[in-house]
Formats: C-alpha cells, sequence, structure tokens
C-alpha cells in the first residue's frame, strides 16, 4: 500500500488540469501583467486624460502658428514695399541707362560738329588758297596809291596788288623765302623801280628767279619791315609775300 501524503487541498483552489491551469508536469504560466484584464478599467482614464493632453498640445501648436502666420493684412504693406523698391529699381535702372545714351548722343553730336568744323576750315583754307591762286583777285593800282603804300605800308595790310620790279638781291644773305626788290605799281624798265622792298615767297614758288630778274608779282601787302644795311646802318621799307612770281625777262 502506498503511503504517499499529500498536502491538504484548499477546495477554493483550482486542481491542477483545469482552465487555466497546468497539467501534471507542464511548466507553470507567467503571472499576468498589471495592466491586464481587469486592470483595463483602472487604466482608461489615463488614456482619456492623455488623449486629452495630446489634444490641446495639437491645438496649442496650431495656435501658436496661427499667430505666428503673418495676416493678409500684415502682409499687404511689405509686399506693396516690395514691389515699390522693384518699381524704383527699374526706375533706377532706365533712367541710367537713358543718361548714359544721353551722354553718348552728346559725345557724338560733339564729334560731329569738330568734325563739321574742321571740313569748314579745310574748305575755307582751300578756298583762300584758290583765291592766293587767283590772278582776277588781285587790284591793280596807280602810281600815287603806290606811294601812299610805300609810304605808310601798315595801313594797307591785307591788300591784294599787282605790282613789278627788279629783284635785286637773292642769295644766302637773304635765304631761300626772301628776296630784294626795287617795285612800282606799273611796268617798265629796271631803273623805273625806286621803292625799296623786301619780298616773302615760298620756296617753290621762287625756284626759277634769281637776282637782277624783270618780274610780275602778285603780292599781299605784309606791313613794314625795319633791317640793317651792309654799310651799317637801318632802314624801313615795305613788305610783300608774292603768292605768284611771274619772270618777263632781265636787267641785263
Amino acid at each position: 500500500m502506498n503511503d504517499t501524503h499529500f498536502p491538504p487541498q484548499d477546495p477554493n483552489q483550482p486542481k491542477p488540469g483545469q482552465l487555466g491551469q497546468p497539467s501534471p508536469g507542464q511548466a507553470p504560466k507567467p503571472p499576468k501583467q498589471p495592466w491586464a484584464t481587469g486592470d483595463k478599467k483602472k487604466r482608461w482614464p489615463w488614456v482619456v486624460g492623455g488623449s486629452f493632453a495630446a489634444a490641446i498640445l495639437v491645438l496649442g501648436i496650431a495656435a501658436n502658428q496661427h499667430e505666428n502666420t503673418p495676416t493678409a493684412s500684415e502682409t499687404a504693406p511689405a509686399s506693396r514695399t516690395s514691389a515699390a523698391a522693384a518699381t524704383l529699381s527699374a526706375q533706377q535702372t532706365e533712367a541710367k541707362r537713358l543718361e548714359q545714351e544721353e551722354i553718348k548722343r552728346q559725345h557724338e553730336e560733339e564729334r560731329l560738329r569738330r568734325a563739321a568744323e574742321a571740313e569748314a576750315e579745310r574748305q575755307r583754307q582751300a578756298e583762300v588758297l584758290a583765291a592766293k591762286m587767283d590772278r582776277g583777285t588781285y587790284e591793280q593800282i596807280g602810281d600815287r596809291d603806290f606811294a601812299l603804300l610805300a609810304k605808310d605800308p601798315d595801313a594797307h595790310k591785307g591788300r591784294k596788288l599787282v605790282i613789278y620790279g627788279v629783284v635785286t638781291q637773292f642769295d644766302s644773305a637773304t635765304g631761300k623765302t626772301t628776296f630784294r626788290a626795287e617795285t612800282g605799281a606799273n611796268p617798265g624798265d629796271y631803273y623805273d623801280y625806286d621803292v625799296n622792298s623786301m619780298v616773302g615767297v615760298l620756296s617753290t614758288t621762287a625756284a626759277n628767279v634769281v637776282e637782277d630778274d624783270m618780274v610780275t608779282l602778285y603780292v599781299e601787302v605784309v606791313g613794314s619791315i625795319s633791317y640793317d644795311t651792309q654799310i651799317g646802318g637801318n632802314t624801313t621799307v615795305p613788305k610783300f609775300f608774292a603768292n605768284i612770281v611771274d619772270v618777263t625777262g632781265s636787267k641785263e
């Protein structure tokens, strides 16, 4: 007979093998978590409270974002300021462009003006030169007028005259662009000319002129000139500039 004794069983405790209890030889189940099953009723206030707090937090964040977001009335002045600044910048750019174009226009006008003045001066010089070479622009005068000119050459500056004479000196002492001549208002023999004169000339114009030549001179009156003579004196004589020199003969 088996004498094994079992401890007394509590009639309220489930027996092995009953629902929820391990069978003989089966490992016992782990203990229940504090929030399992019947504790659900105890945690619902926390869930509701947490949800309510989360909702309040979300509403607070949304309200804060709404407060920080500028309204249309607040952004309108900034937009107008930005638009005004953009308009001003565009106006300044356009004004600068117009200013630069005006400067360029003025420079071009100045260039054209100077070019026109230079061309006008060139034409004037050409006309003056043409007139100098035009024999018809020189005045024929008589002996009395020529005597008055010889008396006061400076009073007749600029006159264009036809005079006649004989070359009395044209050498290294006078140079290639000046010679002395005895002159008069009318053609004649060399002894008919008694007004000592200095005549300036271009070297090309006088290339074939030598001392003792009889000449017809188309001159402009320069005025008077003084120079020292070979005998140690000083004399003042009329000075002419000959634009045209015609050699008509020789003294000898």
